[in-house]
């Protein structure tokens, strides 16, 4: 996905318009240049909160963030789905997060002010999942198994890949716990899609990241059963995995 850009109305204009683009262009080149480069090796403490609702305004930012979480999950889900690339969220879906307070953000060191995507190193969506009672038709599998526990959901994570290693997944995954715990929540919920009869080796990776961080495997089944809109998407069979931790 890519935003449009607009032709100059009229002839005359067509100069300074490209002058214009130029000098952007430019500028662009020249901040970029001046960002600092990812760490070859170590930790970093990045700056992670929910992203500000007004954040939602900023359309060049929302636009790059979709575009971004698309290509990360396109080569991190390569075998599953029918369509290349995938289209995991769009601009709408990712403004939701952000307008509904859900979307935590990490962000480089001293960089977050004012929050541009050049400086964005990761990011996640957490939510407290509804009762039996409160969720669609569709999310059956999905919703908080005991109407008396309070559970955080995270999902849609993403980590820029020259800073994999860097403890950002890590840190994301604390923070949507700590964000649970505040929130009353009891359990984290993570969910997982993997191979059925076939091993997907960034899959089995994350996997075992979720048990290292203390997670266990609680529900699985059939992706169609779990998430039924994914089904027609599939390219081969694959199972939902949902994973509990308790805070």
């Amino acid at each position: 996905m890519t935003a449009s850009t607009e032709s100059p109305s009229t002839a005359p204009s067509a100069p300074l318009a490209d002058e214009k683009v130029a000098m952007r262009n430019t500028n662009e080149a020249v901040a970029t240049s001046q960002l600092p480069s990812p760490p070859l090796q170590g930790r970093i403490n990045a700056d992670i909160f929910i992203a500000p609702a007004s954040l939602a305004e900023d359309d060049a930012f929302v636009h790059s963030l979709t575009n971004l979480i698309n290509e990360i999950y396109t080569d991190a889900e390569r075998g599953f789905w029918s369509i290349d690339p995938f289209t995991r969220t769009n601009p709408a879906e990712v403004r939701s997060f952000i307008t509904s307070g859900t979307l935590a953000i990490a962000w480089l060191p001293g960089y977050s002010r004012p929050p541009r995507i050049e400086y964005l190193l990761g990011c996640g969506r957490v939510q407290l999942l509804p009762s039996p009672s409160e969720a669609d038709s569709r999310t059956t599998a999905r919703f908080s198994p005991d109407p008396d526990t309070a559970i955080g959901q995270f999902g849609c994570l993403i980590c820029r890949p020259e800073y994999r290693g860097s403890g950002v997944g890590r840190d994301l995954l604390k923070f949507a716990e700590d964000w649970t715990r505040e929130k009353g929540g009891k359990k984290m919920q993570v969910e997982l899609v993997v191979g059925d009869g076939w091993e997907h080796e960034e899959k089995t990776k994350l996997a075992g990241w979720y048990e290292r961080a203390g997670y266990k495997n609680v529900k699985e089944m059939d992706l169609s059963e779990g998430i039924p809109e994914l089904g027609p998407l599939l390219a081969r069979k694959a199972r939902y995995r949902v994973y509990h931790k308790a805070l």
